[in-house]
């Protein structure tokens, strides 16, 4: 069954334009970039009403259902909004002078697009639930997404007819120097602004490894879902990237991918989508498995689902389950039954994985200092500003997570990739059942020799 792509439902889509002083452009000028940026993303001028609560410099206007406000105040109050935009890895390593910067910070232009005229959080409880959320928050991907596109476009012409000192995007709490925004604002794919992929460490209880994970910052607003990869030996470049090209692959088919489906670039890349209960805030989990990719040494034999997503294209490929070690056994076959028993008992006695007590926050800075997001090459679904970035300047973000990875090459935090698993096909499986069924011990010490299960797994340790 397909699911429906929903967003989790967002208030508003908020920007915050830093000033170390007072700079406000002409309320006229505001109300023109409103305007024109509305009608960009298809609300007529027609259909814009100024709104009484607007003054000299501050702008509220209702664009047909978007209630767009631009509001230019001093003195600036750091929010917890930006303490959390503070606390990413990407403001830690990229922007590490941002914590100091908020001290000299004095004014400050916020850009809202929101749904409903009076805000969200001054409506009490009751009123939210008789008004309905959809009323009063954005839960469909397309009307998020022109929201999005909206205070994005907004935000870029203040940014660039201004002289301010950061920026930050709300719903991905990505905080940013003004280049850094522009070049991602103006790229051809928006998800490099829309989702941040925000690193974690776990500790490998048994090696002692290190390995990495990600998360998804804003990843709910695009997929109705948190989205994360748990922390494994994979390169952290190639995790950020698997983490966007979900939210494309799932836009650009607009629906959800089922619980075990996989998607990839191509055959040779396999990702499955895993589905966790929901949190108490009402949000549940989508986990990112790497099951095949021969260039990390990934192999599975059986990496088959109902459904696969290549270069996001959707495309039905039978009905056996993703890593069933088990597909094609016949149960009702006494050797084919022997070793779907052994098989069973083998998951049964995998251990859980451990959670991680926290990440090694100082040693996460280190290795993952320079850490940005990849570049895609997909086309954005709504039209972008007309004026390019300096090549310069996305070319710097782009060689960022570059040098992340040669970081961990060079710290030994990343699991350098493994060669291929030797295992045994069904075949193999079926023949050497049949072989350890044929008893060759003399009657009298039947009972000592070693019985099927024994042959196979010492036959498969000796390997």
């Amino acid at each position: 069954m397909v699911k429906q792509l929903k967003t989790h439902p967002l208030p508003s889509v908020d920007s915050q334009i830093l000033y170390k002083r007072y700079q406000p452009l002409d309320g006229e000028e505001i109300k023109a970039v409103i305007l024109a940026v509305a009608e960009k993303a298809g609300v007529p001028q027609s259909a814009c009403q100024l709104l009484n609560t607007s003054d000299e410099i501050d702008k509220r206007y209702l664009c047909g259902k978007f209630h767009i406000l631009v509001t230019q105040s001093e003195p600036f109050e750091q929010t917890p909004l930006i303490d959390a935009a503070l606390e990413t890895y990407y403001a830690r390593t990229a922007f590490p002078e941002a914590v100091d910067l908020m001290y000299d910070i004095a004014a400050c232009t916020q850009v809202s697009v929101r749904k409903s005229v009076i805000p969200t959080d001054s409506l009490p409880d009751n009123l939210k639930t008789f008004s309905g959320v959809e009323n009063i928050a954005f839960c469909e991907l397309e009307e998020t997404l022109q929201a999005m596109e909206i205070a994005r476009l907004i935000t870029t012409i203040i940014v660039e007819r201004s002289q301010p000192e950061a920026v930050l995007w709300a719903p991905s709490r990505f905080l940013l120097k003004p280049d850094a925004f522009s070049a991602l604002s103006r790229a051809s794919n928006f998800d490099d602004l829309y989702l941040l992929p925000n690193p974690f460490a776990q500790q490998d209880p048994e090696t002692g490894e290190r390995l990495i994970g990600m998360e998804g910052t804003g990843a709910q607003w695009l997929t109705g879902h948190r989205v994360k990869v748990l922390p494994c030996g994979l390169p952290p470049e190639y995790l950020a990237e698997i983490i966007v090209a979900f939210a494309k692959v799932t836009r650009k088919n607009d629906q959800m991918i089922d619980d075990g489906d996989v998607f990839g670039r191509n055959e040779n890349e396999k990702i499955q989508v895993i589905y966790h209960d929901e949190d108490d805030d009402d949000l549940s989990t989508i986990e990112l498995k790497v099951v095949h990719n021969p260039d990390y040494g990934i192999i599975r034999e059986n990496a088959s689902a109902i459904y696969e997503y290549h270069e996001g294209v959707r495309k039905e490929t039978g009905p056996q389950t993703m890593d069933s070690e088990g597909a094609g056994l016949d149960p009702n076959d006494p050797v084919d039954a022997a070793i779907l028993e052994r098989l069973q008992d083998m998951k049964d006695e995998t251990p859980a994985p451990q959670t991680a007590e926290g990440p090694d926050e100082e040693t996460l800075e280190l290795e993952m200092s320079g850490l940005d997001l990849p570049e895609q090459s997909s086309t954005p679904a709504h039209a972008d500003a007309s004026e390019t970035v300096p090549p310069s300047t996305a070319q710097d973000l782009r060689e960022t997570i570059a040098e992340a990875s040669v970081r961990f090459e060079d710290t030994g935090a990343a699991r350098k990739p493994s060669p291929p698993t030797n295992r045994m096909s069904l075949a193999e499986l079926r023949e050497f059942a049949k072989q350890a069924q044929v008893s060759t011990t003399p009657p009298g010490n039947a009972g000592k020799s070693p019985g099927f299960l024994s042959k196979l797994f010492k036959r498969k340790a000796d390997r």
